[in-house]
């Protein structure tokens, strides 16, 4: 297939995908899902719709005044309306510019009832802090300097609510507005402060928060095995969307094809699913498929690619790859030099965000690659390349690269090739332990942390030694042992890891990084802490310590019951031989 050729593909595609907003449960998101059959029909791949009802707010319309002057701001998606235009005396949080302790910042929550704060950030905990000492709302003030005001979401829930979590719902006003204009407020305010003065803001803010129908188009490419590897990317769009996320969209669609065109080749069946709700569900497309599909992920799925904000001006030739971990930084290096081998590459571990919402399913490989900028290069503090255009009406069809776009078409295609064509999956162990470690040393600020972090990372490399133990002495020969190893601890860790509650259940948005209420809650120091806050904190602390040491204890007992007993841990579905009849 030529570059040319596939090039031009994708200008078909994301001319007509960009030339239109795409908000899930609105008309206009129907029309992309339509092409995407359409497109995918004709090229002879299997696809069906699947259609259900989705909890999705919209921002519609805020305006901000303070001293006379308006600023152009944006109410976050589900935040509370204001039901007309108030006003409010206006404070500012410093503690949001710079680090404070938990006493200081639990300090300045006690002067916030009846006040609308000015505050850096985005953080969702924070809001729910405000609304439970009464604040009358949030300015959230973007960190880097562009003139542009990003829509995004301040929901604490992670797809659609259920009973207990929809309790979780924000019940208070929030807008966005750029750096400068959050930094003339700030100097207005002190103006006011300095006179003996207290400035007041009129806020008037719409949200449409309800329940609408969405769709969320599947594409199928059976392999020889029933397990299969899942690709995904969310086709809904503030806005135009043309890097977030139609490039990514426009993608899969030619991967479909090239895929179908070397189906022969493929020993593990492909999967696509382009999301709704990302964007105005917070996530909520994922969580549905995670729900209403989870016996077939628990049981079949080896792998996850999620594919967002690729093909954009401004990435350089840095390729961020972040991942679960267990393929190995060397196994990810020898699949890019085969396309690409001058990238500069950077790895990491997948964070939360971009509907990586089937940890609790156990899937073992988790991929999220594309070309980024180097820190220095970019713009904005957004994600990705750091443009100023995401998440804004400037989000458009010029701002693709689709030389940039096909670069990143190369490298997913070689990482999803080389899964879906060989049976045996990767895995080093070795290097697995190794990028998990320093996760436990930021752990270890007192005498009761330093233990707990011993202790998981003891059991850790127990589990990690036990595997290298068990590869050596099979060899290169006994792959459904391997395989079955790699799904059993690569399914575990990713759970555990990046995750905290319930695998049926989504954790809060509180948390985004891997282990993070761990790392969190190890911060909350009786000497830096009020007494309340320190005791949930290490509450917290030692709830999550318990989760990982019975855990990974009942890994290593699992381990040795399924592959030094011989014993059949996991039923005749993931012993047996799960080719398909083509």
């Amino acid at each position: 297939m030529q570059d040319f050729e596939v090039k031009e593909r994708l200008r078909e595609h994301l001319e007509y995908l960009c030339s239109f907003d795409k908000l899930s449960g609105e008309p206009e998101a129907y029309r992309a899902v339509e092409y995407i059959l359409d497109v995918l029909e004709k090229s002879g791949i299997s696809c069906h719709e699947e259609d259900f009802p989705a909890y999705l707010s919209n921002p519609v319309s805020s305006v901000l005044i303070a001293d006379g002057e308006e600023f152009p701001c944006r109410p976050r998606s589900f935040s509370e309306s204001t039901k007309g235009r108030i006003e409010i005396p206006l404070i500012y949080d410093p503690g949001t510019k710079t680090e404070v302790s938990l006493s200081e910042q639990k300090q300045f929550m006690e002067t916030v009832a009846g006040k609308l704060v000015l505050g850096y950030g985005f953080d969702e905990r924070y809001a729910k802090l405000l609304e439970q000492h009464g604040a009358a709302g949030w300015i959230q003030i973007w960190t880097s300097d562009e003139d542009a005001v990003h829509e995004d979401t301040v929901s604490p829930v992670w797809g659609t609510p259920d009973m207990d979590s929809s309790l979780f719902q924000l019940r208070m006003p929030v807008v966005a507005v750029s750096k400068p204009c959050g930094e003339k407020l700030i100097r207005k305010l002190k103006i006011y402060e300095a006179e003996g003065k207290q400035l007041f803001a009129q806020l008037s803010s719409e949200v449409d928060t309800d329940v609408k129908n969405v769709a969320l188009p599947i594409a199928e490419i059976p392999g020889k095995s029933r397990d299969f590897v899942l690709l995904s990317g969310h086709y809904d769009t503030w806005y135009r969307g043309a890097f977030d996320n139609c490039t990514a969209n426009a993608l899969a669609l030619e991967l479909a094809c090239y895929m179908k065109e070397h189906q022969d080749e493929l020993f593990y069946s492909l999967r696509i699913a382009w999301w709704p709700g990302h964007s105005n569900g917070r996530y909520m497309g994922s969580t549905w498929y995670c729900d209403h599909h989870w016996d077939e992920l628990e049981e079949y799925c080896i792998a996850h690619l999620n594919l967002d904000l690729l093909g954009s001006k401004g990435a350089d030739h840095t390729l961020a790859i972040r991942t679960a971990g267990l393929e190995g930084e060397e196994w990810l290096k020898e699949q890019v030099r085969k396309v690409d081998p001058a990238a500069e590459m950077m790895f990491g571990r997948i964070g939360r965000g971009a509907d990586q919402s089937l940890w609790g399913a156990e899937i073992p490989y988790h991929i999220n690659p594309r070309y980024e900028a180097k820190k220095e290069r970019k713009h904005s503090d957004a994600p990705g390349p750091g443009v100023y255009w995401w998440h804004t009406i400037d989000d458009t069809f010029d701002k693709i690269d689709l030389d940039g776009l096909l670069r990143d078409g190369r490298v997913v295609g070689v990482l999803l090739y080389e899964l879906l064509s060989k049976e045996k999956l990767p895995a080093d162990y070795s290097s697995y332990a190794k990028t998990w470690l320093p996760y436990f040393e930021t752990l270890k600020n007192s005498e009761e942390h330093e233990q707990a972090a011993d202790e998981i990372e003891t059991l850790l490399k127990e589990v990690l030694d036990r595997c290298e133990t068990l590869e050596h002495i099979w060899g290169t020969e006994k792959i459904e042992e391997h395989n079955r190893l790699c799904r059993l601890v690569g399914g575990v860790f990713s759970r555990l890891m990046h995750s905290t509650g319930s695998a049926y259940e989504q954790d809060t948005s509180f948390a985004y990084g891997p282990l993070q209420l761990l790392k969190a809650s190890a911060k909350a120091l009786p000497e830096n802490s009020p007494a309340d806050w320190s005791l949930f904190y290490q509450t917290t602390f030692v709830r999550q310590r318990n989760r990982m040491v019975t855990e990974l204890r009942k890994l290593l007992k699992e381990i040795d019951l399924e592959f030094r007993n011989g014993s059949d841990r996991f039923g005749s579905s993931r012993n047996c031989d799960r080719r398909m009849e083509i």
